[in-house]
């Protein structure tokens, strides 16, 4: 639940203090054999720190499209947050032919406790290192690991408990796009929890059933928009004719795309975004390591290497253990403070902004703390 600036607590986190480790990567020797040849292609590892406590993060197709920033985010962590006691090997394994289980079992045997990767790890950890603890670059959680990624409806459900806090608690949601049972429900659930009130979710405004829905909006006190067409499609429409007064905020999330700031229908609405001021922290080094700028994807990747860092600061590769991801204080890191919940899901402070004259301006910073 979210505490509001006026009466937050703030409580220790897992503490991860900043170390320089030099990085590392492996030379690769000629193949002179097509199986070889053949095994480079299929896994492609990059090693980072020389430490006794081993870390291994898989890339594979489902992850493809960000797996720079990954690797990158990673091994930034790796590099600042290692102490000397951490070893991070990045598998490549896009080309598709490698054996995920296999390479996990590997790597289980070789001595790794910890694993980072796409949702595909799941089963691989679970029928290869069974016990290991492993994080997913995903939103989801599976087979007992922890997901790192905050989606739509958490910063949503965020952004509702700030406005119920200031005592706006009739919410209604309007989506441009479909939300699955599991999306709905967990959103009616995290606002109940927050002490707000969803009246409805209309999904298909121009439907007889979605305009019965709209009918209710003079009883709302905020609307939450879903998806990255509704800032343009769907706001100006609810704000037409006074159909949604003006003194009625809209609720977003990270999803808004920054050019539809400036729809006049959007004045005053309130954004829940992941710490912008924990990102800056490290996007600065993450710029001058790799020359482009820090992507949310590389934050996430930084996370994951962070949360495992800070276990072991704490108490030891010996503390690497699915129970310890699941610690009640939390962690911090390039996205700021976060946990893990008993299933896995993440737990994420936002902060808070107020769109005003087509720009975001911070209206109350993430909690230090749960």
């Amino acid at each position: 639940m979210r505490v509001f600036s006026r009466c937050r607590r703030i409580l220790g986190v897992c503490s991860l203090a900043l170390g320089v480790l030099a990085g590392c990567q492996s030379a690769s020797t000629p193949d002179v054999l097509a199986s070889a040849q053949q095994e480079s292609k299929a896994d492609t590892s990059t090693s980072v720190g020389t430490g006794n406590v081993h870390l291994d993060l898989f890339i594979d197709r489902a992850v493809a499209g960000n797996a720079e920033d990954y690797r990158d985010g990673a091994a930034l962590a790796a590099k600042e947050l290692g102490a000397g006691q951490l070893a991070l090997t990045v598998h490549d394994l896009q080309a598709g032919s490698a054996d995920l289980a296999g390479q996990v079992r590997k790597a289980s045997a070789e001595g790794t406790k910890f694993f980072i990767g796409s949702p595909s790890l799941a089963k691989a950890v679970a029928d290869s290192a069974g016990g290991s603890a492993f994080v997913l670059l995903s939103s989801e959680p599976e087979s007992g690991g922890v997901a790192i990624v905050s989606d739509e409806i958490d910063a949503l459900v965020e952004a509702g408990a700030y406005a119920a806090g200031a005592g706006k608690t009739e919410l209604m949601a309007v989506a441009a796009r479909p939300l699955s049972e599991a999306q709905a429900q967990r959103l009616r659930s995290g606002l109940k929890k927050v002490g707000a009130n969803l009246v409805d979710i209309v999904t298909d405004p121009s439907s007889p059933a979605g305009k019965k829905s709209l009918a209710k909006l003079g009883s709302v006190q905020a609307v939450l928009l879903i998806g990255a067409d509704a800032p343009k499609v769907i706001a100006p429409i609810l704000r037409q004719g006074g159909v949604l007064p003006a003194d009625v905020p809209f609720l977003g999330a990270g999803t808004w795309p920054a050019e539809s700031f400036a729809e006049p229908a959007l004045e005053g609405s309130l954004l829940a975004l992941v710490d912008q001021r924990a990102l800056k922290r490290i996007s600065t080094r993450f710029q001058a390591a790799y020359g482009r700028p820090l992507s949310l994807e590389a934050a996430y990747a930084f996370d994951a290497v962070a949360v495992a860092a800070g276990i072991v600061r704490a108490k030891g590769e010996a503390g690497l253990t699915n129970d310890a991801l699941r610690a009640a204080s939390g962690f911090a890191g390039a996205t700021g403070v976060f946990r893990f919940d008993a299933n896995g899901r993440v737990e994420r402070r936002f902060a808070i902004y107020r769109l005003s004259q087509g720009k975001p301006s911070l209206l109350d910073a993430a909690p230090s703390g749960f």
